[in-house]
C-alpha cells in the first residue's frame, strides 16, 4: 500500500483550491490498516497555515468535530463482509465527507475543511487493490487563489501572474489550461533557477557555473540542463532523479497531444515539484549567506 505523506496532505490542505483532488492511498486491499477510508485517519496531521486571529503563518493541527463520528475504525467490524458506514450501499465504493477542524496551535482560532474520499473500485472486490482519492469540497474561511511566501519572493510579476491563473485553472479541473500557464513559467523561470544552483556551494558547482557562462554566449538551454544533470546539490540529489531535468523536459512537445485529464495530472505534478526546486534552492542560498556572514563578524572581531 502506497499512502501520501503528512507533507504532502498538509500541501493538499494549505494550498490546493475548492475541488482540488489527490490521490491519498494506492493498492489498498482488505489486509491493509484503515487508510483514509473512515475518519480515524484524518486526526493529527500537522500543517502551516494563516491564522484568521493572528493574521500570520502558524501551525496547525487537524481534530475532529466532537460528535458525529463512530468511535471504531470501518477496518474493525463484527463481520468481514460487512460493507462499512463510509461506503455507499448501492455502489459499494467509498463515499463520505469528513468535517475537519484546523487548530491553531498557538491561539486555538479554528479553521473549517470538508474533505470528500473516495475509492475507484467496490468494497467486494478490494483484494485487487484500491485507490482512494480526496477532494476537498469546502473550506471556511474560504480559499483565495494565491502563492504561498517562497514563490512570492522567488517569481517574478508575470511568472506570479501566469502561476495564479494555472491555480484557478486546478480549481476547476481545467488541465490543459493550468498545464499550459505552468509551461510558460518553467519557460521563464528555469535559467534563473540554474543560475541560483551556481552560486550555491557544492561537489562540481565549477562545472554548472562554466556551464551557465557559456549559455550566456550560445543560449543553448539543452546543453546547459546535460551539465545540470550531471551535477546537483546534495538537497536536490537526493531525489534520485533530476527534478530540473524533468521540469525542463515539460517544455518539449505540444499541450494538445495530452488529454486534459493527462494534463490536470501533469499540472498537478509540475505545482509540487517546482514548488521543492524552488524552496530547496533559496534554502541553501540563505543558508549559504548565513555562513558567510557568520565567519565575515568572525574575521572582523579577530581583527
Amino acid at each position: 500500500m502506497n499512502k501520501i505523506s503528512d507533507q504532502l496532505f498538509a500541501d493538499f490542505l494549505t494550498n490546493k483550491p475548492l475541488y482540488s483532488k489527490i490521490k491519498a492511498v494506492e493498492s489498498l486491499t482488505k489486509y491493509s490498516s484503515s487508510a483514509f477510508i473512515d475518519h480515524t485517519d484524518f486526526k493529527d496531521k500537522p500543517f502551516r497555515f494563516t491564522c484568521p486571529e493572528e493574521k500570520n503563518e502558524q501551525t496547525f493541527k487537524t481534530d475532529l468535530p466532537e460528535h458525529g463520528y463512530p468511535r471504531i475504525s470501518v477496518m474493525i467490524r463484527e463481520k468481514e463482509d460487512q460493507l462499512p458506514y463510509t461506503f455507499d450501499s448501492k455502489t459499494r465504493k467509498l463515499d463520505f465527507k469528513v468535517h475537519l477542524h484546523g487548530i491553531c496551535q498557538s491561539c486555538k482560532a479554528k479553521i473549517d475543511f470538508l474533505i470528500r474520499s473516495t475509492s475507484d473500485k467496490e468494497w467486494d472486490k478490494r483484494e485487487e487493490g484500491m485507490t482512494i482519492t480526496l477532494q476537498k469540497v469546502g473550506q471556511f474561511p474560504a480559499y483565495e487563489i494565491g502563492l504561498n511566501t517562497t514563490l512570492k519572493k522567488y517569481l517574478s510579476a508575470d511568472d506570479q501572474a501566469s502561476y495564479k491563473k494555472a491555480l484557478a485553472c486546478l480549481s476547476i479541473s481545467y488541465g490543459i489550461g493550468a498545464y499550459a500557464y505552468l509551461r510558460r513559467v518553467i519557460e521563464n523561470e528555469i535559467k534563473r533557477i540554474i543560475q541560483d544552483i551556481a552560486e550555491l556551494d557544492f561537489d562540481g558547482v565549477e562545472f554548472v557555473r562554466k556551464a551557465y557562462e557559456n549559455f550566456k554566449v550560445d543560449f543553448q538551454m539543452s546543453k546547459l540542463i546535460d551539465i545540470v544533470n550531471k551535477h546537483l546539490p546534495a538537497s536536490l540529489k537526493e531525489l534520485g532523479d533530476n527534478p530540473v531535468r524533468l521540469l525542463y523536459e515539460q517544455l518539449s512537445g505540444g499541450i494538445h497531444e495530452f488529454t486534459d485529464g493527462q494534463c490536470m495530472e501533469k499540472a498537478q505534478n509540475i505545482d509540487i515539484l517546482l514548488n521543492y526546486v524552488i524552496k530547496k534552492i533559496n534554502e541553501e542560498k540563505y543558508q549559504l549567506n548565513d555562513v558567510r556572514k557568520a565567519m565575515q563578524n568572525l574575521r572582523k572581531e579577530n581583527g
